[in-house]
């Protein structure tokens, strides 16, 4: 996959909160909508009620008061007092249904101290009478707890409620009872009063909890659907890539097998040519006969040594090829003279120079076999660069420092430059701008090195190039 599965999951994680939190506020929204339309039914319907009894139960009052059937003076709140009423009515319905509302009427000048606001209810109410809300609603905090509030204002509906209202005209009982009327001062029409509807947040959101969880639940199932079908996809995708890299790296070690072979050939070629020097001259003395005793022992001792030195060929070439099952420690210095040694036959046969310089012999862990390829892979790379261009004096330089404790090998050779334009792809797989290479020495570098915990890195320099690897 172009990005890491664990990077596609945060973004998708990241994601999900964001919409979960999206979800979370348009579920909140729409809790206090609900609250809203609830908040404002009731209050509407006390509203009614206080309609009715001043449109229909008080003339209805009168019109007994003077057929006679009541005092002149009567007055009972239970019939008279809207207030009264919307009040009784809410609190039976509390006791009913347990409801945890508070509905309450705020007044101007109130009878009942029940009916005085605070300041900020005081403030909503005067805005009211101002004209700067036709219904208001807010969430406010009391007690450190949030709650959403709606506010209705209360209009003089009709001529009874001034009457109650004011001294001259309220009933003897009426005065008898609160003792003193404060004057609206008003008329029909004019906003009076407000009633109000308060509820606690928590208490709307737990009534809207069930869609709340059925919406999160379905999000969650599908958030794990969709991690699902992404990890398999990605399974699928790192299956495939390391089919591919297992078929590349086949290719890439057949072919450092046939690079291999002809070191082999090269390291032997002396040897061999110096055994059949040994036989000649053996051949020589016994045919004059002078192939005495001691010289005989000389000359095996002379083979021997050449034969040993082949044999500790293959066995350096045999150790190369040998898999690397787990992570042993090694040096810088091991690793770089195991490869000079390696291609030392084919660099001294093209006049390659290697000049090798071991400002620190840092110790890493990883496989050793693999890094010694790399640097086989990239010096490789440098002596065909040497002969494409016929390059005369040819180096190649091998440093291993530390970089403020970082631990750095550097291959740098004077081969000439890389195109600009082409640089950044010389990694990439079945990269080459040579007619009989497969593209993939460079390529598997990187990967081998990455494998290890290295970064491997490339850049012009002066005459030539530098391989740069970072551990």
């Amino acid at each position: 996959m172009k990005y890491s599965f664990k990077v596609i999951v945060a973004l998708f994680v990241v994601l999900y909160a964001i919409i979960t939190l999206l979800f979370f506020n348009f579920y909140r929204e729409l809790a206090m909508k609900d609250a809203r339309q609830e908040a404002i039914f009731i209050l509407d319907t006390m509203n009614a009620i206080r309609d009715y009894v001043s449109v229909v139960q008080r003339p209805l009052i009168e019109e007994l008061k003077a057929k006679k059937m009541l005092a002149e003076d009567f007055f009972d709140p239970k019939l008279l007092s809207s207030s009264y009423i919307t009040r009784e009515i809410y609190n039976i319905q509390r006791a009913k249904k347990n409801i945890n509302y508070d509905y309450k009427l705020i007044a101007t000048n109130p009878l009942n101290p029940n009916h005085e606001g605070n300041s900020f209810e005081n403030e909503i109410l005067d805005d009211f009478k101002e004209g700067k809300y036709q219904e208001y609603s807010q969430i406010i905090k009391e007690n450190n707890q949030p709650y959403f509030f709606v506010g209705l204002p209360i209009h003089n509906s009709h001529p009874s409620c001034l009457e109650c209202h004011t001294m001259n005209s309220a009933p003897k009982r009426m005065i008898e009872q609160y003792h003193t009327i404060p004057d609206f001062q008003s008329k029909v029409g004019d906003i009076i009063a407000m009633i109000t509807f308060k509820i606690p947040v928590y208490s709307i959101l737990t009534y809207h909890i069930n869609e709340f969880v059925v919406g999160g639940s379905v999000m969650f199932i599908v958030f794990i659907v969709f991690i699902l079908f992404i990890y398999k996809i990605y399974r699928n995708e790192q299956r495939l890539k390391e089919k591919t890299n297992m078929l590349m790296m086949s290719q890439n070690r057949l072919a450092s097998m046939g690079e291999m072979i002809g070191n082999i050939s090269h390291q032997w070629r002396q040897p061999l040519a110096q055994v059949g020097t040994i036989l000649i001259n053996l051949e020589l003395h016994s045919d004059r006969d002078k192939l005495t005793k001691e010289k005989l022992t000389q000359k095996i001792k002379e083979a021997n040594d050449q034969l040993s030195f082949m044999s500790s060929t293959i066995d350096d070439f045999k150790n190369f090829f040998v898999p690397d099952t787990s992570n042993k420690e090694f040096s810088a210095q091991e690793v770089i003279y195991r490869a000079q040694k390696l291609l030392s036959a084919s660099l001294e046969k093209y006049a390659i120079a290697v000049q090798i310089d071991i400002q620190s012999n840092f110790t890493r862990l990883g496989h050793a076999n693999e890094i010694v390829q790399v640097l086989i892979n990239i010096m490789n790379n440098a002596k065909e660069a040497f002969l494409a261009r016929d390059i005369k004096e040819r180096t190649i330089q091998i440093t291993a420092f530390l970089d403020n404790d970082i631990p750095i090998i550097t291959l740098q050779n004077n081969a000439g430059r890389i195109d600009d334009a082409i640089i950044e792809k010389i990694f990439d797989p079945y990269f080459t701008t040579k007619e009989s290479s497969s593209g993939l020495g460079l390529y598997m570098s990187q990967m081998i090195i990455e494998k290890n915990g290295a970064t491997l890195r490339v850049e012009n320099v002066d005459d030539g190039v530098m391989f740069t690897i970072i551990f």
